[in-house]
């Protein structure tokens, strides 16, 4: 019988060149997606492409990436979960797996997608959060941060915090909550969407931590946004970035 399998992974994005195959002449970039592929042969013979809810790029991490694929297998979940987990590198796990809809996409059923900033916001850095998070070494007015995220909620034109946007025919994405959140020496910023375009979160969190440095100040943050003031955007290291959750029906 063939079912749709959705799993759900975690992972260390720190040695990997992104989720997405890599497909660069000449070059041997090895991908979450790749590692993920190559444990799925090993345990059912055959070749499998996955369907993935979220393209990270290079150096990102995972609390809860959604992957979904089709099999002719009697094979039963959990047993599914455990063999991946034997086939796959200690920073990439497979937390569940479970049987969907014949019709489940990962990427198209994904209602809104949470994106997790980390900011090590002090002085001196440290070894244990070196590849996990930005250390920006001069405080950060997190208040100010916190009162420009408001303004950048709401359904808007994003390109402005986009990649390459002349890509996109449409750039219009609805952000439905930024928390910011400032505990210690550590700022979290948690970014809720019904999609992302390329680069848009570490954008998004590079142009909160210019208005928290003073660099920008409030009164010209909805000017910026709405394209009346100039702004180049320079996206926030990947290494602080994590897809925390994607959210299905």
């Amino acid at each position: 019988m063939v079912k749709n399998i959705l799993l759900r992974v975690e992972y260390l994005g720190t040695q990997y060149f992104g989720f997405q195959i890599q497909n660069k002449k000449g070059k041997h970039e090895v991908s979450i997606q790749a590692c993920l592929e190559e444990a799925l042969k090993k345990l059912f013979k055959r070749t499998i492409r996955v369907i993935y809810s979220s393209r990270t790029d290079r150096e990102v991490h995972a609390f809860d990436q959604a992957v979904n694929f089709t099999i002719d297998t009697a094979i039963p979940c959990k047993s599914i979960r455990k063999a991946l987990n034997a086939f796959l590198p200690d920073d990439i796990r497979v937390k569940s797996a479970q049987i969907v809809a014949a019709d489940f996409h990962a990427r198209f059923w994904a209602k809104a997608k949470i994106y997790r900033y980390i900011i090590l916001n002090r002085k001196e850095p440290s070894v244990f959060w070196t590849d996990r998070a930005w250390h920006i070494q001069e405080a950060l007015d997190a208040v100010a941060m916190g009162k420009a995220a408001a303004l950048v909620c709401g359904t808007h034109d994003f390109s402005l915090f986009a990649k390459e946007a002349k890509n996109y025919t449409d750039a219009t994405r609805e952000v439905k909550n930024i928390s910011l959140k400032k505990k210690n020496s550590f700022i979290h910023i948690d970014i809720e969407a019904n999609g992302f375009l390329r680069n848009m979160a570490r954008n998004i969190v590079a142009f909160l931590v210019k208005v928290g440095q003073g660099k920008i100040e409030l009164p010209q943050v909805s000017k910026i946004l709405e394209g009346k003031a100039p702004y180049s955007n320079k996206p926030a290291p990947g290494c602080g970035l994590y897809l925390l959750k994607v959210k299905y029906n």
